[in-house]
């Protein structure tokens, strides 16, 4: 009796096998992975180009407005405009306000009510022809 004795659950050709196919299937999965990661570097590859084109024209504007800035020119506008000073010869004009009162606004003539004149055959005859009111 061989009860004890049991035919093997897989052969050697099939463990090998098996062992291939999981070895297919990892290398399989990890190349769908790293695929998926190499369309992810270059998605946001252009808006990232037009941010830095943005920011090279601000540095350029901002580059100006520090020359200007430190200009003899800004330094006598804003000590004219802001200062109060002058330069001999300039003679200041300060424009004044001028001050009126308004008039009030003259009182809108009262509309007439159609329903002082208005009968209740009207209403219903407007209804139900949907034409005007023949005059009484």
């Amino acid at each position: 009796m061989n009860f004890w004795r049991q035919r093997p659950l897989m052969t050697l050709p099939q463990i090998l096998i098996l062992l291939a196919i999981l070895f297919a299937i990892f290398i399989a999965l990890d190349l769908n992975q790293r695929a998926r990661s190499g369309k992810k570097v270059g998605v946001g590859e252009e808006a990232l180009q037009q941010e830095v084109a943005l920011e090279k024209t601000r540095q350029v504007e901002l580059q100006a407005t520090l020359d200007y800035v430190q200009s003899d020119d800004y330094v006598a506008a804003y000590a004219r405009d802001e200062g109060g000073q002058l330069l001999p010869g300039e003679i200041r004009v300060v424009p004044l306000p001028i001050e009126a009162t308004p008039n009030p606004p003259a009182a809108p003539a009262a509309t007439p009510d159609p329903a002082i004149n208005a009968h209740p055959w009207q209403a219903w005859w407007r209804l139900l022809t949907d034409a005007p009111a023949p005059q009484p």
